[in-house]
Parts: structure tokens; C-alpha cells; sequence
């Protein structure tokens, strides 16, 4: 997993990195326009924009070598650069005395390749202006868009748009990543996203500590996945989800066969619908039961998921009153996080499955201002309630109790799907009964579900059985 900072940190980031590396902070910043120059060095006719900040000097570094190398190169500088920065002032007369011209007005020319180096890391405020009749320029126009660290108007910190924003076709992150590229609007500005660690080993990085980390598949190599060939279906834990009340039986299904198609022993899935009894029928390594208290699991069960289809009527609150009492590991999603909030504190063995309304409703605010801060709201659930949380949605965030952050980037718009989050629940609640701790629970199943869904390989087609059917492709056999 790669470390993520947020923009408070990254001067020390980079004089760290300055410092490792032996050089200047303006020979850093040479170094990173000559690692994001290769994402542009094949086009032949280049604009680059600059802006405010030292972005504007990572452009001129970039204009530098394309001119070097013979390419039509352009830059639009959108402020005097007598105002830039000390390092991207230097930058700026270094592309000048090798020639390089800036122009101050909006080009009427078409370009192959658009460089964004408008705004970087440290905007703080809405794109007004001159700066925000480029950004939406650069959206006019047809030409391949490259983002210098992150696309001016995202928030490196929060994903959210800062009024208006790039969307980039490509960009290329230095030296770290930053929350606002893997989560909320990031995915959909920055294009395809890359790293240039400027060969910055991670233990240099970790002097300035990082509580969030990008998650990767390295968790689907988790040990407890490798089942030992001696075993039985006692060896890997036993399962009881609770829902599919009132008409609601599919939620319970999905979520069960997610149970048992990711590992766990035994599940039993328990519904007050009198048909519940039937899903045995046609899935019959299903146990079911139509009363919670009537379970044959509830004294040996690993773990109990509460939520998929459970309703929000007296009923539901017995049953979710009768299961958190039996004092076991937990996952709590769907009308079972609504029956909670506000009411309950527990005790770092449970996981909450949230998606933003029901982050709201748990933090008794509103889905902007959960969205407006994805990574602060995942921390306050987690703290709130002593759990561990998945906030689901764009760049999911996995967060516990002790404050660290995960984030996944994984995962596509086709997952907007009704039962995929029932899916999740039942991955989450197999991987809790098969040994892992709560969060290299959430972790996992976060990233096996994500990437099961990308490699079915549905588009807009994806439906939750896809995700299920997926799962045991993405998981080598021992």
C-alpha cells in the first residue's frame, strides 16, 4: 500500500525529498517536469498553461524540453510571472532565455496535447476569473489533456470541484498520491491516473506519517485466504445474516451466497418471511431460519450481519436489538445503520457499511456535507461509534477506530446497482468468520469486490450476481 498526504503536508514531502535526493527544491522541480515531459514527449504541437503556483513552473520546465526536442511548444501564462514563486520564476527564465515565448490571451490555434499546470495541490478557494475562463476553455477543446499533479479545481484533499475543473485525459501525480484523486469527483477528472515517485523510496516518505493509505491487491493475498488442504467446514467459520423482511428476501439471498461464495463454513440466513424457509430450494447450501431467536447457529456463529432487506419497523428493532446483545463481531449495513444511529457505541469488533445517506443519518447532517469531506466523515463514524467503517462510493474509504484511513481505487460507475452493497456485506461478513480482524476484513473485501466487478467485464450491464460469480477468479487457488 502507498502512503496518501494531504496538502498540509506536502512541503515537507517535498523537502524530504529534496533532501534524499541531495538537490535543490528548484532541481526537484526539474526533476518532476522531466518524469511528466515523457507523458507528453510524443505529440507534436503542445500548449502549456500556467497558473499561480509552483504548477506554473513544473509547465515551464516541461515547455523547456519540448522545445529542446523540436516540438511546436506554446505557453500561456495566465499571471505575470514576476509573481510566481521563487522556483517556478526561475523555471520561467530558464524557458525564456532558451528562447520560449509566452502568450497572455486565450490561443485561437488547436493543439494535439493541452498541459494543465494552472493550480496544484494548495488551492484552497473556488476557481474565479481569468483562471476559471481557462479551465473551462481547456474542456472545449479536443485535444489530449495532461494534469500536472492533480487537475486544477480538484481538491487535493476532498475530491470535490472547486467551482470548476479540469478534466483531464491523463495525469500525473509526483511523488505521492493525494485523497482528492482517488475519491468523490477524482476518478472522473484525472483520466488515467499514474505516480512519479521521482525514485523516492516509501521509508523516506514515512518520516512524514501518513493515516491514509491506497489500498492495492496485495490484500488479496492475505494468509487466511489460503485454506489449509486438511480442513472442514468448521475450519472456516459460520455465518448468520439477518434481514429480508417484508418482501425483501432477495437483499438476504445475495448477501448470503456472497457468504459462502468467498469462503465461509456454514451460513445461516434469517428472515421473518414465512417463504424464507424456501430459499434452500434453490440455494440449497443456504441454512435458513424465519425467526432470529429459532437460529442453529446463534450460539456457535463467528459473525452476524444485520441489515440487507431488515426494514425499519418493531420488529426490525428486535431483531437488531437481539443480535447485538449476543456480544459477537458484527457488520451492520442498510436499515440496520439507520436503526443505530445516534443510539449505539461499540466496542471496535463491528463494521459499518455506509453508504453517504446513511453516513448522514448516522452523523445526523446531510449527504453534501458527507460528500464535501469523505475522508473527515469516515474518521468521525469510526470514532463515533468505536467502529470500523466503509464508506461506499467513488474511491471507497475504509477507516477504524484509531484514526488510520484506507482508500480503494478501484471499482466503476456500474456498481451504482441495487444488492451490490448487499453483496459487499455478506464478503465482509465471511471474511470476519473465517479469522481476519475487522479492518483487514473491510480492507479485503473492499478490494476483491471492486476488482471482481471491473473483470467481469458487464459495463453499464453489471448486476450484484456478476460481482458473486466474480469472486472466485480473483482469488489464486493454493
Amino acid at each position: 500500500m502507498k502512503p496518501i498526504y494531504l496538502s498540509k503536508h506536502i512541503k515537507a514531502v517535498d523537502s524530504l525529498a529534496a533532501e534524499f535526493l541531495q538537490i535543490s527544491t528548484f532541481k526537484l522541480m526539474q526533476k518532476a517536469g522531466q518524469s511528466i515531459f515523457s507523458y507528453v514527449q510524443n505529440h507534436k504541437k503542445i500548449l502549456v498553461i500556467t497558473g499561480a503556483g509552483n504548477n506554473a513552473g513544473d509547465g515551464f520546465i516541461i515547455a523547456c524540453l519540448a522545445m529542446q526536442k523540436g516540438i511546436n511548444i506554446s505557453v500561456w501564462s495566465l499571471i505575470k510571472i514576476e509573481s510566481l514563486p521563487t522556483d517556478a520564476q526561475m523555471a520561467a527564465q530558464q524557458y525564456l532565455l532558451a528562447g520560449g515565448k509566452i502568450i497572455d490571451k486565450q490561443p485561437e490555434e488547436k493543439y494535439d496535447c493541452i498541459v494543465d499546470a494552472i493550480f496544484g495541490t494548495g488551492l484552497c478557494r473556488d476557481i474565479l476569473g481569468i483562471f476559471a475562463d481557462a479551465v473551462n476553455w481547456i474542456n472545449a477543446q479536443t485535444a489530449s489533456v495532461v494534469a500536472v499533479d492533480i487537475p486544477s479545481g480538484l481538491d487535493a484533499d476532498t475530491g470535490i470541484i472547486r467551482a470548476c475543473a479540469v478534466h483531464a485525459d491523463v495525469t500525473v501525480a509526483v511523488i505521492c498520491y493525494k485523497p482528492g484523486l482517488v475519491t468523490n469527483n477524482g476518478k472522473d477528472l484525472c483520466g488515467n491516473l499514474y505516480l512519479e515517485s521521482l525514485e523516492i523510496p516509501e521509508k523516506i516518505l514515512q518520516r512524514v506519517p501518513a493515516k491514509i493509505q491506497l489500498l492495492d491487491a496485495s490484500v488479496l493475498k492475505h494468509k487466511l485466504l489460503q485454506h489449509h488442504h486438511n480442513s472442514h467446514k468448521g475450519s472456516f467459520g459460520q455465518a448468520i445474516i439477518a434481514g429480508g423482511h417484508d418482501g425483501m428476501l432477495g437483499a438476504l439471498i445475495l448477501a448470503g451466497r456472497s457468504a459462502l461464495q468467498s469462503g465461509c463454513g456454514m451460513v445461516e440466513v434469517v428472515s421473518n418471511c414465512q417463504q424464507s424457509v424456501l430459499i434452500s430450494i434453490q440455494h440449497p447450501e443456504l441454512i435458513t431460519a424465519n425467526n432470529i431467536k429459532a437460529t442453529r447457529l446463534i450460539k456457535s456463529a463467528n459473525v452476524i450481519a444485520i441489515g440487507p432487506g431488515l426494514g425499519l419497523n418493531q420488529q426490525s428493532k428486535e431483531v437488531l436489538d437481539y443480535c447485538i446483545a449476543q456480544n459477537k463481531p458484527m457488520v451492520i449495513d442498510a436499515d440496520a445503520l439507520t436503526l443505530i444511529a445516534q443510539k449505539y457505541k461499540f466496542r471496535n469488533n463491528v463494521v459499518l457499511t455506509p453508504h453517504p445517506k446513511e453516513a448522514a443519518t448516522l452523523l445526523n447532517t446531510d449527504v453534501a456535507t458527507i460528500q464535501s469531506n469523505r475522508v473527515a466523515a469516515a474518521k468521525k463514524i469510526s470514532n463515533n461509534y468505536q467502529a470500523t467503517v466503509i464508506l461506499k462510493g467513488s474511491g471507497t474509504i475504509v477507516g477504524d477506530a484509531s484514526g488510520n484511513v484506507f482508500i480503494c481505487p478501484f471499482g466503476y460507475s456500474g456498481m451504482a446497482t441495487a444488492g451490490m452493497g448487499d453483496v459487499l456485506t455478506g464478503i465482509v461478513a465471511s471474511l470476519i468468520a473465517q479469522g481476519f480482524s475487522t479492518i483487514d476484513a473491510a480492507n479485503t473485501a473492499v478490494i476483491w469486490h471492486a476488482i471482481a466487478a471491473e473483470n467481469a467485464h458487464k459495463g453499464n450491464c453489471l448486476i450484484a450476481s456478476d460481482v458473486m460469480t466474480q469472486l472466485a477468479k480473483e482469488i489464486p487457488c493454493k
